[in-house]
């Protein structure tokens, strides 16, 4: 069994650890407080017994005070057989600690390319890539350049970050000043961990018309498997909004393998050697085209989805790869069809003072699996990026419509019931029908 390093957590990625600990290995967590944000008390507390060890510093991106930190613990970082994460702020400590112990991982350099979308972007123009119009800038008179020469309208967006942070489509010179002034008031507003993911520089990128997916892939560094392509539910009146997902994707066999091959493609390009990473790609008239990739498993409510419809875990497929196994030979089969929606508010809004507290244990018996914070009285943010959702509700049915159109009912009653408009989403090709 190996020991292994998991640099930070997520509340999905619990499942690692427990998964980790459950095969035997004996894991490490290292902690830092500025992203207790993404847990729960609860999960908090679950993170604690599930990690064999726990060491706790501040800045988890100073490689020297990790090492010294673990030595401090009693830990010798030559028994260490692998660092892992499941955080997207830890992606890039976690390359360079496991660079310095002489273990495998990715290289931070891919790391670092896949994160910075400018730098992505030229990268898929330096190989032959088929890619997105795009330029970036630091002030309003760059992007207004930028998008002059690309042509309106445009997504703008940070070129690091995550959770959507300050992201829309610009129609006009008037919109990309007014997306700039709202980007530098948001800055102020998130949390100081996501704010230090932000560096000032914007991307402005063509914008791509189609369906939005992902592909999660896997790599052991020398086989690189898609193995899932999932439909993404985007918001009715704003495209950059995420509001749920679908497996199966719905596309043909060819198709499917088009955007696997596509995101497989992306990731030898950038260089990322070892994990598993979510890739997002708009499918166009004319083919592929990327949005953007992660350089870690997707988080959220996707991997349960995913578990959902195939059976299979990217969380265990993770801790496997990292303790040394090979990468999936071929695609996930899909073994039921599931479908997701986000609980997210279309405005800002006051949920009924009068709804019963258990409002949600009603709903169970229709559902797969889902969870709200929603509670009587609450004060709900308009959705603006992927830190504003208060819930979700998956079902998983024989085939698609189903699951899509119980997903659809659901949230159409959860309105009702809390007297407030949720985010309208986009209605699927399926569904719409």
């Amino acid at each position: 069994m190996s020991k292994l390093v998991f640099v930070g957590t997520i509340g999905p990625g619990l499942q690692a650890l427990e998964y980790a600990g459950r095969s035997g290995h004996d894991t490490v967590l290292v902690h830092s407080p500025r992203y207790d944000f993404f847990l729960s008390s609860a999960q908090r507390a679950q993170a604690r017994e599930l990690a064999g060890r726990v060491v706790e510093l501040d800045d988890v991106h100073d490689t020297a005070a990790v090492l010294d930190a673990l030595r401090a613990a009693g830990i010798d970082p030559s028994g260490i057989d692998a660092v892992l994460t499941t955080m997207h702020m830890c992606t890039v400590p976690t390359a360079r600690l496991a660079q310095a112990l002489g273990v495998p991982g990715c290289d931070p350099d891919a790391v670092l390319a896949a994160k910075d979308k400018a730098r992505c972007r030229r990268i898929l123009d330096a190989e032959g890539i088929p890619n997105l119009g795009h330029g970036e800038g630091q002030g309003p008179d760059e992007l207004l350049a930028a998008a002059d020469r690309i042509g309106y309208p445009v997504i703008v967006k940070p070129a690091t970050g995550v959770g959507k942070v300050s992201t829309a489509v610009a129609r006009s010179a008037a919109d990309i000043r007014a997306l700039f002034a709202a980007a530098e008031r948001a800055a102020g507003t998130v949390e100081p961990g996501v704010a230090a993911e932000l560096d000032g520089r914007f991307v402005v990128e063509e914008l791509a018309v189609g369906p939005l997916y992902s592909v999660e892939v896997a790599s052991d560094g020398r086989i690189v498997t898609p193995l899932v392509v999932v439909r993404r539910k985007t918001g009715r009146d704003n495209p950059v909004l995420e509001l749920g997902s679908t497996v199966p994707c719905g596309l043909s066999a060819a198709q499917e393998r088009e955007m696997g091959d596509y995101a497989v493609r992306i990731c030898r390009a950038l260089g990322l050697g070892l994990g598993v990473f979510h890739v997002e790609i708009i499918h166009t008239a004319h083919g592929p085209r990327l949005i953007e990739v992660n350089p870690r498993v997707s988080g959220g409510a996707l991997p349960d989805l995913v578990a959902a419809a195939t059976g299979r875990n990217l969380f265990e497929v993770l801790v496997d790869l990292f303790s040394g196994h090979a990468a999936p030979a071929e695609p996930f089969p899909p073994l039921a069809c599931a479908s997701h929606s986000f609980l997210t508010a279309e405005t800002d809004c006051t949920v009924r003072t009068d709804l019963p507290t258990d409002w949600f244990e009603a709903l169970r018996p229709r559902l797969h699996s889902g969870w709200t914070s929603i509670r009587p009285g609450d004060r709900l943010r308009r959705m603006e990026g992927n830190f504003d959702i208060y819930g979700v509700v998956r079902a998983v049915a024989e085939d698609v419509e189903t699951a899509e159109r119980t997903c659809d009912a659901l949230t159409a009653e959860i309105e009702k019931t809390l007297g407030v408009r949720l985010t309208p989403a986009a209605p699927s090709e399926r569904t719409a029908r």
